[in-house]
């Protein structure tokens, strides 16, 4: 399961900032989801994290069960600071529309910006030419953005539509702002290009990882969104 880990912080802290706050017994929220936060309501799922251009709170740093039962049933811990920076090992899987030995093409992939995941990598989920790439990690070596074309060394099977993967963008990507999460908030949507929400700002494509910072804050930076 992807979410959303605290790696570091901007202001130097070694340790996250977490703050036990305010939740309904009946919400029900996964480990690392960004969560927002309404007065009077308390904590709260968001609510168009496909369509993710409101500022948020934080990162739930554990799991909250509906109804828990537990003395800290009507609490939950998040992480609040503005300048917190996550790590992401996404499994937001992507599918091919067509490829080769040396392409995987996602038509769908945004934003349409060339070379903007050169020295990503792709995960291979499933190859339905050759299963032995299945599991494997493919240094990408060159991109274009019209037509999500994702090119690398020569393979030893063919890529085809139907065929899966995850995707973790390279160091030309840092600084894109465009994407949106998951309907369950704890993975970025590689086929959406108008998110406000998150900032991409490290990658570690050796460790599958990519570091994002919440772009819009209620404590601080949703003021960028203008």
């Amino acid at each position: 399961m992807a979410g959303f880990k605290w790696a570091y912080d901007r202001n130097g802290a070694k340790v996250p900032f977490v703050k036990p706050m305010y939740i309904p017994t009946a919400t029900v929220l996964e480990e690392g989801e960004i969560v927002d936060f309404t007065p009077g309501t308390g904590v709260i799922v968001l609510a168009d994290p496909t369509d993710f251009d409101n500022p948020a709170i934080g990162v739930a740093v554990s799991a909250h069960a509906a109804s828990t039962g537990k003395k800290n049933e009507y609490e939950c811990r998040i992480s609040t600071s503005p300048s917190a920076v996550y790590s992401l090992k996404s499994t937001n899987v992507i599918t091919a529309t067509g490829g080769s030995t040396t392409t995987f093409v996602v038509s769908g992939l945004l934003p349409a910006t060339d070379d903007l995941w050169i020295g990503g990598k792709l995960h291979i989920v499933a190859c339905a030419a050759d299963s032995t790439l299945n599991g494997t990690d493919i240094a990408i070596t060159d991109s274009t953005g019209s037509g999500g074309t994702l090119t690398f060394a020569t393979q030893t099977g063919a890529f085809a539509s139907g065929d899966t993967a995850y995707l973790c963008p390279g160091p030309r990507a840092i600084g894109e702002f465009g994407w949106d999460l998951t309907s369950d908030a704890t993975d970025v949507d590689w086929d959406t290009s108008a998110g406000e929400g998150l900032i991409l700002v490290d990658v570690a494509p050796d460790k599958f990882l990519s570091y994002w910072q919440l772009r819009l804050h209620k404590y601080a930076q949703h003021m960028l969104a203008i």
